[in-house]
């Protein structure tokens, strides 16, 4: 009977990891058009979703990439993933004299959204804080954004 008590909680954790990793995917169409027609050129494209929305996870030349759906098909933001050396040097500059330089830098994004806003993304870390700033081109702060 111990055994049992013992390999029956074992058994239900293994189903539910098995099951976790085959869950469907079902895309909406309105998504994937959009997709393809805006990204003709990605390759790999690796779709996954939450409660929240669905994201595709791309290459589109040597630039990894993430593209961001709604539930109902439709593109909210795209965030182009970059190194330091791909940020322009006005961003640098302003981050190195804004308040939260000295914060940990942990990764750069290019970020579009449907509403026709770009800005790039420097995502830090401060011990368990995390924050999000965001510049223009010209390296003015436009954003900043705490993260969970």
């Amino acid at each position: 009977m111990k055994k049992i008590l013992l390999i029956l909680p074992l058994f239900i954790f293994l189903v539910g990891i098995k099951s976790s990793q085959a869950q469907v995917i079902n895309v909406p169409k309105k998504s994937k058009e959009h997709f393809f027609k805006k990204y003709p050129d990605a390759k790999n494209a690796d779709w996954n979703n939450n409660v929240a929305n669905y994201a595709v996870k791309f290459l589109l030349s040597d630039t990894t990439a993430r593209a961001y759906y709604n539930l109902n098909g439709n593109w909210n933001f795209t965030e182009y993933y970059l190194e330091e050396t791909k940020i322009p040097a006005t961003v640098i500059e302003s981050f190195k004299k804004s308040r939260f330089a000295d914060w940990k830098t942990e990764s750069y994004a290019w970020v579009e959204n449907r509403k026709g806003k770009k800005a790039y993304r420097i995502d830090l870390r401060k011990g368990i804080e995390k924050r999000s700033i965001y510049f223009d081109n010209g390296g003015r702060e436009v954003k900043s954004s705490w993260k969970l």
